[in-house]
This record gives structure tokens, sequence and C-alpha cells, in this order.
């Protein structure tokens, strides 16, 4: 084999020590990543819109946006084989692999690849992350990755190398040719895109061509995002450094207000338009449905993925700068958290998941992961939201005078649904019981639907264990889920995601103590008004709204009473 490899590449390519080999390997590794690889996504689009534009502009768009993708690609593997042949062989490597890894999610499960995907994939629970990965996996990444990376390999193998004039020369023109190429490409396909974006927004397609095609291709749609996601990192880090205190820039009370319960629940992928409570035809939560006291208002995320929102969601809107929907927002200030502990509540956080820098951002005075929680279970056991419910009686134990948080983080309704709930909760069947398993729409919709009642069961007992105390408890999702027809899972980048992935429920359940009390009856009220009269909030509303119908109120501000959901309205 090895001794083919080098027959091919001296004898009917280019020999292996002219200067115009590298520039053959960046072709060839352009040619595979970028237009092998995307064959079935630029099928897909062409498909998308066969009935939307003429035969012509559809062929002259799709074959725009895979020039401009080579071309990108090209350009980086050329730059790359400037700094010399071993770098251009393990990048190359990387790029082969990662990209059939890549396509593998963007042809199984309809995943627009962007910050937020790569995000999720680089910092969520590894064992979440595995619930998506099973043998079609293996056997796809084997097939389009590892077979190609190894001949890649052996083609790129050491030579004599040539003289670095003439390699140095030669990259150079086929970088500067590949430059204008891709100029002419980008000017092109933005022209072709402007029309279907007018297209689209005329016919109401959905999400925008021009901005769904940024992140349609590989490898130019993981690189950019983990080159963003790269120097986020930094640049976020520095900037959590400076965080402004929200405790520090306003003053926050509670008043007369005391012994109070608060319990933050956040839960995962959870959309209202799957719950009953929201009209759902499917009893998928006949617990709360029957729960006094709640009141449920349906909400939109402030981001698609779990880390996105995590960041964003618990900030006041007045310490973000919203970005164009395809990069991170800026955080420039703490979250609520640190308002509570200002006035003087203590916290616990218990979570299923493991989103450590979001954790260490609330600051928490204890906290336990899944894996301590295990440890309280026979071996083996199925890792269920349930873990949580001992945790909060074993925290009010601790807390019996109240002035506390305790903050739940769920795995909720990840990806794979069927695995999110025990086996007596599979009421709506079939189910897609494996990745592996070619599920269709109804499957995904059952099993996910099972997930969802398998929530409110945790809920339903979360509440008996707060009714004695005066609680009040909030619930809420961190973002929303694509299930099926084409499109999966989360994380599509926000300026381009179905509307589904930002569906999140709100729902607020006071405890019958906690009402005794005049002052907390009222906010409730406010609340239960603002539902009847069909009200709607989103991630932006929950600064202002925990605070708020905790009774802490601010004299200078910090509690923006437009945003707080249990102010009374204004008559």
């Amino acid at each position: 084999m090895i001794d083919l490899i080098r027959t091919i590449r001296a004898r009917i390519f280019f020999r292996a020590h002219s200067a115009s080999f590298p520039t053959f390997l960046a072709l060839l590794l352009a040619g595979y990543t970028a237009v092998a690889l995307n064959a079935p996504f630029a099928w897909d689009r062409f498909a998308s819109v066969s009935d939307r534009a003429d035969v012509v502009l559809r062929g002259g768009v799709i074959g725009a946006e895979l020039w401009l993708v080579f071309s990108a690609t090209l350009a980086l593997a050329t730059l790359l084989g400037l700094l010399g042949r071993r770098v251009l062989r393990w990048s190359g490597l990387l790029l082969i692999v990662a990209s059939a890894a890549a396509a593998y999610f963007m042809v199984h499960h309809g995943v627009v690849i962007g910050y937020g995907a790569i995000a999720a994939v680089l910092n969520t629970d590894h064992t979440l992350s595995g619930d998506v990965i099973g043998v079609r996996f293996v056997y796809w990444v084997l097939l389009l990755g590892v077979i190609p990376a190894t001949l890649w390999w052996l083609l790129t193998a050491p030579q004599v190398e040539p003289t670095a004039p003439a390699r140095t020369w030669a990259q150079r023109a086929v970088l500067a040719a590949t430059v204008v190429v891709a100029l002419a490409s980008a000017l092109l396909a933005e022209r072709g895109l402007k029309v279907l974006d007018a297209k689209a927004r005329a016919g109401g397609w959905g999400p925008s061509p021009a901005g769904t095609a940024a992140h349609k291709y590989v490898p130019t749609n993981w690189v950019s995002a983990s080159a963003m996601l790269a120097s986020n990192s930094v640049t976020q880090y520095w900037r959590e450094r400076n965080l402004k205190d929200p405790a520090d820039l306003h003053h926050y009370g509670i008043g007369d207000d005391k012994g109070v319960y608060v319990v933050l629940v956040i839960g995962e992928s959870l959309r209202y338009d799957h719950m009953q409570l929201f009209g759902y035809p499917r009893d998928t939560t006949p617990k709360l449905a029957a729960k006094e006291n709640l009141v449920a208002i349906p909400a939109q995320s402030c981001d698609t993925s779990t880390r996105l929102s995590l960041a964003c969601m618990f900030v006041r809107p007045e310490g973000i700068v919203l970005s164009d929907g395809f990069r991170p927002d800026k955080i420039l200030e703490d979250n609520v958290f640190s308002v509570f502990r200002s006035v003087g509540y203590s916290i616990e956080l218990f979570s299923m998941q493991a989103e450590a820098g979001f954790y260490q951002r609330v600051g928490p005075d204890l906290y336990r992961l899944r894996e301590e929680l295990a440890a309280q279970f026979p071996a083996g056991e199925q890792a269920v939201d349930a873990w949580l419910l001992p945790e909060v009686s074993q925290s009010l134990a601790r807390h019996p005078d109240g002035r506390h948080l305790i903050v739940l983080h769920q795995k909720g309704s990840h990806y794979l649904y069927s695995a999110r709930h025990p086996r007596e909760f599979a009421r709506f069947t079939p189910e897609c019981l494996d990745t592996d398993d070619a599920c269709t729409d109804d499957q995904l919709r059952n099993s996910y639907d099972n997930s969802v009642l398998y929530t409110d069961a945790v809920l339903a007992d979360l509440k008996k264990r707060m009714a004695h105390v005066p609680a009040l408890v909030i619930v809420t999702s961190d973002h929303g889920q694509s299930i099926g027809s084409g499109a999966r899972l989360h994380g599509t980048p926000r300026a381009v995601a179905p509307a589904e992935q930002r569906r999140v429920p709100m729902l607020f359940w006071a405890s019958d103590p906690l009402l005794q009390r005049p002052q907390f009856a009222e906010r409730f009220e406010q609340l239960r008004e603002r539902a009847s009269n069909g009200a709607r909030a989103s991630h932006a509303n929950l600064f202002a709204t925990l605070l708020g119908c905790a009774g802490i109120d601010s004299p200078d501000g910090g509690v923006n009473q437009m945003l707080n959901l249990c102010a009374r309205r204004p008559s």
C-alpha cells in the first residue's frame, strides 16, 4: 500500500520532490473536505428550495456556495503548506477527521454547526454528549474520516524537500490566485443569496438562507466556530475578571419578608409547547396541571445552547451587549446570585450536569454534582433527575430559618430522550431507544414527551417537599429543542435558529405558608393576572423577577419593575 501511494504520488500526479506537490496536496485536501463531504448538504439545500426559485438560480447559488467554501479551504490549506510539510500533514489529518465527524451530526441530526454547537461539544457533560454517539457514528468516521486520513498520512510522508525559493514562490502564487477566486466567489454567492433572502422574507420560508449557508458546510463552519470559541475564551476570561457586580452598582434590601426559601429549577431542552399546561394535546404534565398555586407563562430563551444560555439568562439586560446572533453576547455584569448573597441568602446547588464554569459564577456555599449524587444510589442505577430530590430535603434541614436559595440543574429532556426517564414513564410509544436506530419523527416525539412526563413527576415531588415552608419555586429551561422534521437537537446560531429551539416555559409555584403573607399573595396575584391576560416572557425577565418575586427590592433602580413579572402592572 505504501509503495502504491508513493507510485501514485510520484508518477500520476506530481513528483513528490517538486515545488508543485504541496499545491497538489492543498487542492486534494480542499477537494475532499469542502466538496466531497459537502455533497449531501448541497443537495439538501438544492431540494429545500425546489419549488421556490428557478433551476438556474438554485444551481448558481449552490455552486457559488460550494466554490466559496472550496476556495476558503484551499486558502487555509495553502497557508498551512507555507508553514512546512509537517504542519500541513498534521493539520490535514485533523481537518479530515473533524470534518467527517461534523458531517455526521449534520446529516443524521440536522445540526447547524456554529459557535454554540462547538461550545456544547467541548464544554458539555461528556456523558450527555455520548448519548448522541453510537455505532453508526463510529462507522461513519471510520469510513469517511479515518481511512481518508490514513491515505493522506501516507501520501504526505516526508520526502526530499524542494528548494525553499521554489516552494515559497509556487505556493505564494497559488495563495494569491486562491484569494482572488475566493473574493470573486464571495461576490457571486452574495448576489445569489441576497435574492434568496428577499424571496425568503416575502415567502416566509423560515431562517435566512444566507445566514444558514454560513454554517452549513464543512470545514469552514467548525473551523470558524472553533476559532471564535478560542478567541472568546481568552476575552471572556479577562472580561469575567472585571465583571461589574450588580450588588455594587445598586442597593438591594429584603424589607420585612423573612425566612423565605427560593428554589430555582433549570430545566434542559424543555419546550413549553410540549407541555399540557400550555395547551399541548397530550397529557405530558398531568400532575402540574392539577396543582394549585401554579402559574405558567410561555417564554423565549436568550440563546440556543446550554453554555450560552447559562451565561446570559441570569444577568441584567443592561449588563449584556447583544451580538449579531452568530457570535456570543458580551457579558459585562455578574449574575443575580451575587445580589442574593449580598442580602444574606445562603445558596446551595445540586446538578445532574457538569457546567463547572457556571456553578463557580453562582458561588454556592455547597454544591454537589452528578458523580457525588450517584454515590448515594446503587451502582449501575439509571441516572435520573429524581436524584436531586433528597438533596432538597437535606438542604432544608441544614437551613431551618430560610433566606435560602436552592439551585437545581436537571438533565431534563436532553437527547437521547428515552434515557432521561425510567421505563415506567414510557407512556407514549413506540420510542426512539438508541441513537443508532433509524428513528422516525413520531418515535422521537414520543420519547421526548415521555421525558417531559417524567419532569412533571419530579417537579410535583419537589413541591411536596416544599409545601410545609414559605417557598417560591421557579422553573425555566436553558433552551428548547428541534425534534425531527429535518432538524434535531439545539445549538443553531441564534440569528437563524428555528423558533422551537428558543421556546421555554416559566413556571411559578408558591406554597400555602408563603401565600399567607399578604405581600407575597399580592405579588403572586400579579403573576396570575399576567398569565390570564396571555402574557409572554423571556430570559430577560429572570433577573428582575427572581428578585422581585422573592421580595428583594432596590430603591435606586437595581430591579427593573418593567421586567419584574411580580410587580404591580401600571394602571
